[in-house]
Protein backbone atom coordinates (compact mmCIF):
# COMPACT_ATOMS: atom_id res chain seq x y z
CA UNK A 1 0.00 0.00 0.00
CA UNK A 2 1.71 3.53 -0.95
CA UNK A 3 1.26 6.81 0.63
CA UNK A 4 -0.92 7.68 -1.97
CA UNK A 5 -3.41 5.65 -1.22
CA UNK A 6 -4.04 6.45 2.43
CA UNK A 7 -4.66 9.97 0.61
CA UNK A 8 -7.90 9.81 -1.52
CA UNK A 9 -11.57 9.95 -0.19
CA UNK A 10 -12.68 6.86 -0.06
CA UNK A 11 -9.62 6.10 3.00
CA UNK A 12 -10.75 8.94 4.89
CA UNK A 13 -14.54 7.76 4.53
CA UNK A 14 -13.62 4.77 6.06
CA UNK A 15 -11.27 5.97 8.98
CA UNK A 16 -14.20 7.85 9.54
CA UNK A 17 -16.63 4.82 9.60
CA UNK A 18 -14.22 3.04 12.25
CA UNK A 19 -13.73 6.30 14.57
CA UNK A 20 -17.29 6.18 14.45
CA UNK A 21 -17.98 2.52 15.47
CA UNK A 22 -15.67 2.81 17.87
CA UNK A 23 -16.78 5.54 19.91
CA UNK A 24 -18.74 5.40 23.19
CA UNK A 25 -22.15 4.01 22.69
CA UNK A 26 -25.50 6.46 23.02
CA UNK A 27 -26.20 4.85 25.91
CA UNK A 28 -23.69 5.85 27.51
CA UNK A 29 -24.53 9.85 26.90
CA UNK A 30 -27.37 10.64 29.71
CA UNK A 31 -30.05 12.29 27.21
CA UNK A 32 -30.85 15.92 28.88
CA UNK A 33 -33.43 15.73 31.12
CA UNK A 34 -32.66 12.49 32.67
CA UNK A 35 -31.41 11.46 36.18
CA UNK A 36 -28.54 12.21 37.72
CA UNK A 37 -26.54 9.56 38.74
CA UNK A 38 -23.22 10.99 39.66
CA UNK A 39 -22.26 14.62 40.66
CA UNK A 40 -24.55 17.33 38.80
CA UNK A 41 -22.61 19.57 36.76
CA UNK A 42 -23.70 23.18 35.86
CA UNK A 43 -24.42 24.10 32.24
CA UNK A 44 -21.52 26.68 30.80
CA UNK A 45 -22.19 29.27 28.26
CA UNK A 46 -20.53 29.30 25.19
CA UNK A 47 -18.64 32.98 26.08
CA UNK A 48 -17.54 31.10 29.10
CA UNK A 49 -15.49 28.51 27.41
CA UNK A 50 -11.72 30.01 25.92
CA UNK A 51 -11.43 31.64 29.39
CA UNK A 52 -12.10 28.67 31.66
CA UNK A 53 -10.00 26.05 29.06
CA UNK A 54 -6.95 28.67 29.48
CA UNK A 55 -6.81 28.04 33.06
CA UNK A 56 -7.96 24.41 32.68
CA UNK A 57 -4.21 22.72 34.00
CA UNK A 58 -4.07 25.40 36.59
CA UNK A 59 -7.35 23.89 37.89
CA UNK A 60 -6.43 20.66 37.24
CA UNK A 61 -3.10 21.16 39.19
CA UNK A 62 -4.50 22.47 42.09
CA UNK A 63 -7.37 19.77 42.35
CA UNK A 64 -4.28 17.15 42.68
CA UNK A 65 -2.34 19.02 45.37
CA UNK A 66 -5.19 19.13 47.68
CA UNK A 67 -4.34 17.75 50.94
CA UNK A 68 -7.78 16.49 51.84
CA UNK A 69 -10.60 14.84 48.85
CA UNK A 70 -13.94 14.32 49.49
CA UNK A 71 -15.92 12.03 47.09
CA UNK A 72 -17.39 14.86 44.97
CA UNK A 73 -13.61 16.29 44.63
CA UNK A 74 -12.78 12.51 43.22
CA UNK A 75 -15.37 12.51 41.38
CA UNK A 76 -15.33 15.70 39.69
CA UNK A 77 -11.39 15.33 39.02
CA UNK A 78 -11.76 12.17 37.68
CA UNK A 79 -14.93 13.52 35.42
CA UNK A 80 -12.44 16.17 34.10
CA UNK A 81 -10.18 13.88 33.16
CA UNK A 82 -11.47 11.50 31.30
CA UNK A 83 -13.90 13.97 29.23
CA UNK A 84 -10.66 16.00 28.68
CA UNK A 85 -9.43 12.95 27.20
CA UNK A 86 -13.03 11.85 25.38
CA UNK A 87 -12.94 15.24 23.59
CA UNK A 88 -9.33 15.04 22.01
CA UNK A 89 -7.56 16.65 24.18
CA UNK A 90 -8.94 19.95 22.34
CA UNK A 91 -6.75 19.85 19.86
CA UNK A 92 -9.60 20.12 16.75
CA UNK A 93 -10.17 22.87 15.22
CA UNK A 94 -13.39 24.99 16.38
CA UNK A 95 -13.77 23.02 19.84
CA UNK A 96 -14.61 26.25 21.34
CA UNK A 97 -15.74 28.52 19.25
CA UNK A 98 -17.76 26.77 16.73
CA UNK A 99 -21.20 25.42 17.53
CA UNK A 100 -21.29 23.13 14.44
CA UNK A 101 -17.96 21.26 15.65
CA UNK A 102 -18.43 17.79 16.39
CA UNK A 103 -16.59 18.57 19.36
CA UNK A 104 -18.37 21.13 21.25
CA UNK A 105 -20.54 19.58 23.05
CA UNK A 106 -18.06 17.44 24.49
CA UNK A 107 -15.73 20.61 25.27
CA UNK A 108 -18.91 21.94 27.01
CA UNK A 109 -18.55 19.55 29.21
CA UNK A 110 -15.08 19.26 30.06
CA UNK A 111 -14.85 22.95 30.64
CA UNK A 112 -18.08 22.96 32.86
CA UNK A 113 -16.98 19.99 34.85
CA UNK A 114 -13.49 22.24 35.33
CA UNK A 115 -15.25 25.18 36.32
CA UNK A 116 -17.56 23.16 38.85
CA UNK A 117 -14.01 20.92 40.19
CA UNK A 118 -13.13 25.11 41.17
CA UNK A 119 -15.86 25.72 42.53
CA UNK A 120 -16.06 23.11 44.55
CA UNK A 121 -12.48 23.10 45.92
CA UNK A 122 -13.20 26.82 46.77
CA UNK A 123 -16.12 25.97 49.18
CA UNK A 124 -14.09 22.87 50.71
CA UNK A 125 -12.75 22.82 54.75
CA UNK A 126 -9.06 24.59 55.49
CA UNK A 127 -7.02 27.01 53.54
CA UNK A 128 -8.79 27.17 50.02
CA UNK A 129 -7.25 30.64 49.40
CA UNK A 130 -5.21 29.64 46.13
CA UNK A 131 -8.63 27.97 44.59
CA UNK A 132 -10.18 31.21 46.13
CA UNK A 133 -7.60 33.93 44.36
CA UNK A 134 -7.69 31.35 40.89
CA UNK A 135 -11.46 32.14 40.83
CA UNK A 136 -11.51 35.59 41.34
CA UNK A 137 -9.04 36.19 38.89
CA UNK A 138 -11.19 33.98 36.70
CA UNK A 139 -14.77 35.84 37.10
CA UNK A 140 -12.52 39.21 37.04
CA UNK A 141 -11.94 38.36 32.98
CA UNK A 142 -15.68 36.80 32.29
CA UNK A 143 -16.63 40.17 33.66
CA UNK A 144 -14.53 42.16 31.53
CA UNK A 145 -15.20 39.97 28.32
CA UNK A 146 -18.00 41.21 25.99
CA UNK A 147 -18.51 37.52 24.76
CA UNK A 148 -18.88 36.17 28.28
CA UNK A 149 -22.54 35.63 27.69
CA UNK A 150 -22.66 34.39 24.55
CA UNK A 151 -24.88 31.09 24.36
CA UNK A 152 -25.17 28.17 22.28
CA UNK A 153 -27.24 25.22 21.91
CA UNK A 154 -25.13 23.67 24.34
CA UNK A 155 -24.89 26.25 26.54
CA UNK A 156 -28.11 25.37 28.66
CA UNK A 157 -27.18 21.61 29.22
CA UNK A 158 -26.47 20.15 32.96
CA UNK A 159 -23.88 17.51 32.88
CA UNK A 160 -23.42 14.33 35.07
CA UNK A 161 -19.98 13.40 36.56
CA UNK A 162 -21.09 10.09 35.68
CA UNK A 163 -21.62 10.36 32.25
CA UNK A 164 -18.99 10.84 29.59
CA UNK A 165 -19.90 12.78 26.09
CA UNK A 166 -17.72 11.77 23.22
CA UNK A 167 -17.88 13.72 20.23
CA UNK A 168 -20.28 13.46 17.85
CA UNK A 169 -19.45 11.71 14.67
CA UNK A 170 -22.40 12.17 12.43
CA UNK A 171 -21.22 15.78 12.61
CA UNK A 172 -18.02 15.26 11.23
CA UNK A 173 -18.18 15.08 7.26
CA UNK A 174 -20.51 18.38 7.59
CA UNK A 175 -17.70 20.38 9.57
CA UNK A 176 -14.93 21.30 7.40
CA UNK A 177 -12.27 22.52 9.64
CA UNK A 178 -12.22 18.34 11.03
CA UNK A 179 -12.57 16.78 7.73
CA UNK A 180 -8.96 18.91 7.20
CA UNK A 181 -7.31 18.02 10.54
CA UNK A 182 -8.70 14.35 9.94
CA UNK A 183 -7.18 14.27 6.64
CA UNK A 184 -3.62 15.75 7.74
CA UNK A 185 -3.77 13.04 10.21
CA UNK A 186 -4.26 9.99 7.91
CA UNK A 187 -1.89 11.39 5.59
CA UNK A 188 0.69 11.96 8.49
CA UNK A 189 0.33 8.56 9.85
CA UNK A 190 0.51 7.33 5.90
CA UNK A 191 3.98 9.31 5.40
CA UNK A 192 5.05 7.76 8.49
CA UNK A 193 4.36 3.97 7.73
CA UNK A 194 5.87 4.30 4.21
CA UNK A 195 8.87 5.70 5.92
CA UNK A 196 9.41 2.83 7.70
CA UNK A 197 9.25 0.61 5.26
CA UNK A 198 11.23 2.41 2.68
CA UNK A 199 13.67 2.21 5.70
CA UNK A 200 13.53 -1.76 5.73
CA UNK A 201 13.35 -1.70 2.08
CA UNK A 202 10.36 -2.99 1.68
CA UNK A 203 9.96 -0.90 -1.46
CA UNK A 204 11.52 -1.92 -4.88
CA UNK A 205 12.53 -5.31 -2.97
CA UNK A 206 13.31 -7.63 -6.21
CA UNK A 207 12.57 -11.73 -5.53
CA UNK A 208 16.08 -13.51 -6.28
CA UNK A 209 16.00 -15.76 -8.96
CA UNK A 210 18.52 -18.98 -8.58
CA UNK A 211 21.07 -18.39 -11.34
CA UNK A 212 21.20 -14.75 -11.66
CA UNK A 213 23.27 -12.42 -10.38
Amino acid sequence: MTARGFGTWPCLLAFLATLAANAPAAAHHKPQGGPIVGVAIPAISHGEMPIIAKYRAAIVDLAAKQPVSDPTLRRLSGFVSLQYFACFRGLFPGSLSDEASPFSECSHAYLAGTRALLAHMAGMPGDQSAAKTLQERINAELAGDPAFGALCSNSQEIFDSATIVPPDWTMVLAHRPTVLTLSAFVLFIAAGVAALLLGRGCFGRRTAVPGRP
